[in-house]
């Protein structure tokens, strides 16, 4: 069990739980490669799916407590879906991931967490929802791919 985590990384009321990840990308292979690798690391990815309103219908019912979501510098879907999230009645932490460089962004990525695919792990994701240097999802633990 984990310490169940709020959006803004305080702890939440009501005991522990593992904590509720969602990953959000277009490529199938991608999710799969992500999900494997949080799973190794102790993360509880309880969905996986493109980019839509279905993702979103899907964050809103699954109450989660992070969602990563794919951007890229030439579409703005994934910034989009990063605002609804956040608009929820319970908005997850929302972690904006990219195969791209963020210079490549420009000032896209302002206000928002970011962790690069090639770092992607529990660790990264953890610091960059919960804004804490060092800190991974709770109940994650280090696998190599943090370092």
């Amino acid at each position: 069990m984990r310490t169940i985590m709020s959006a803004n990384g305080t702890q939440a009321a009501g005991g522990t739980r593992p904590a509720r990840i969602m990953i959000i990308d277009d490529h199938e292979i991608t999710r799969a490669a992500c999900r494997a690798l949080l799973r190794t690391e102790g993360a509880d990815v309880i969905a996986d799916m493109p980019a839509g309103d279905q993702a979103l219908a899907a964050a809103a019912a699954l109450r989660l407590d992070v969602v990563v979501v794919d951007v890229s510098p030439g579409a703005g879907a994934g910034f989009g879906l990063a605002r609804r999230l956040r608009a929820l009645p319970h908005p997850p932490a929302v972690v904006l991931t990219s195969s791209a460089k963020p210079a490549e962004f420009g000032t896209r990525l302002d206000g928002h967490s970011f962790v690069a695919k090639a770092g992607l792990c529990a660790a990264a994701i953890g610091a960059a929802a919960w804004g804490a240097r060092g800190a991974s999802l709770p109940g994650c633990r280090r696998t190599g791919h943090d370092r």
